[in-house]
């Protein structure tokens, strides 16, 4: 005969009891989420990148002659590219359907990550601005 305290254990009628923090809160890679690095200063920023209306069909916005980007590519759930301009932001085109850009627009040289949500992956990506 089991003790009550390993019936608690194991559950009522021999089976493991669910686990209280099955349904924890969410984890940061649920979201789109960005980094930035600044070559220069070494300085790193990241936070969560937001949806663009339109989804991942919509048209990329007019850049300007004076974004330079290189080293563009995606990998997984990343959209990487590395940018110089006066005011630009980088963005990831997602498997949900969606594109996810950075919050706010950077200036001078950086190096953006675009992370697609978990579950979702990175189909293209880049960055617009001038």
């Amino acid at each position: 005969m089991l003790g009550a305290s390993a019936a608690l254990a194991l559950g009522f009628g021999g089976v493991m009891a669910p686990s209280a923090q099955a349904h924890g809160p969410a984890s940061i890679w649920d979201y789109a989420t960005y980094t930035q690095s600044d070559p220069q200063t070494g300085v790193t920023r990241a936070g969560g990148a937001v949806a663009m209306r339109g989804g991942a069909s919509a048209a990329e916005p007019a850049s300007s002659s004076s974004l330079h980007c290189y080293s563009a590519y995606v990998s997984g759930r990343a959209s990487v590219v590395s940018c110089s301009g006066m005011r630009w932001r980088a963005y990831a085109d997602c498997s949900d359907g969606r594109r996810y850009v950075t919050p706010t627009a950077m200036s001078g040289a950086h190096r953006a990550v675009v992370y697609c949500p978990r579950g979702t992956s990175a189909l293209d990506g880049g960055a617009y601005g001038r």
